[in-house]
């Protein structure tokens, strides 16, 4: 599935975000008749997307000098990606909309953590002691009041060029917990914040790479005098006061030149310079080369 989506995605990496407004008479069963939060949901769902997200995204809805409502609709973007991905600078558009909502309360078990772990100290002390340590009767387990709510989006990520799309709908609800042994069930609005972010990561778990953090090194060494000192180059265009990747790829590609595609330094580094545009393939390959 991992290598289907990078074949789809190849470098996309600016995506236009279009939210379709909440339709009041489903959202109105869950927030209650009235509510003004159903009007703030664009804006909530752009923010659960736009965390820690894969994509640089824009917001179609903050577009209104060049778009208008009916363009905004699934049909309407399918119909003008072209002129959307032209106008903001786009390679494909998300559009996120929602099938029927729900939420439910209940009750579950759930692990007091300050109980347990005194009931794991006073095993400790008793085996060290040899003595049985009294840690009291209190259960370790609780019955605890549970939130299950349900934000269906309904995701179609469409490419502009081509216009292939790929979907990913959520249809697992997610369960927002009281704190341990409180019987009440967590409020609608408490439990919106966690099931929207839930919602969104499953979706971009299956529309966008996985985010991770890692620190890449850049290569500096090479036996050859020349060589060495292009690694340096770019990597002093990396790290200096105006850092320029696209200058250190050119000192880097003089390297991989000088050294007749022997340094693995150049090579891993213009690997780095291809991962960091999304060119994924070519990273890959420059990667297992060096």
């Amino acid at each position: 599935e991992g290598r289907a989506l990078q074949k789809f995605l190849g470098t996309i990496r600016n995506v236009g975000l279009a939210v379709e407004p909440p339709k009041k008479s489903l959202w109105e069963a869950i927030f209650g008749e009235g509510s003004s939060f159903i009007d703030q949901m664009p804006s909530k769902v752009f923010e659960a997307f736009d965390k820690e997200s894969y994509y640089k995204l824009t917001d179609l809805s903050k577009r209104a000098d060049i778009l208008n409502e009916a363009t905004l609709s699934l049909t309407g973007i399918t119909k003008s990606r072209a002129k959307i991905g032209n106008l903001i600078g786009a390679e494909a558009i998300l559009y996120i909309g929602y099938q029927k909502p729900y939420t439910e309360c209940g009750s579950e078990n759930k692990i007091d953590a300050v109980a347990a772990g005194l009931k794991v100290a006073g095993f400790a002390a008793s085996m060290a002691t040899g003595k049985e340590v009294n840690t009291g009767n209190e259960p370790v387990s609780k019955p605890t009041g549970v939130r299950y709510m349900l934000i269906p989006l309904d995701a179609t990520l469409i490419k502009v060029e081509t216009g292939e799309v790929k979907k990913a709908v959520v249809s697992n609800p997610a369960k927002i917990f009281n704190s341990v042994g409180n019987l009440e069930c967590p409020s609608v609005l408490d439990s919106f914040g966690q099931g929207l972010d839930e919602a969104a990561a499953y979706i971009k778990g299956r529309l966008s790479p996985i985010v991770k953090t890692e620190k890449i090194k850049v290569f500096v060494k090479d036996e050859d005098e020349e060589v060495k000192e292009l690694l340096q180059e770019g990597y002093e265009e990396i790290v200096g006061e105006t850092p320029s990747f696209k200058k250190a790829k050119e000192a880097w590609e003089k390297a991989d030149k000088k050294a007749k595609g022997q340094s693995w330094g150049a090579k891993a580094n213009l690997a780095t310079y291809y991962f960091s545009t999304g060119d994924f393939e070519k990273s890959i390959k420059l990667y297992e080369e060096a």
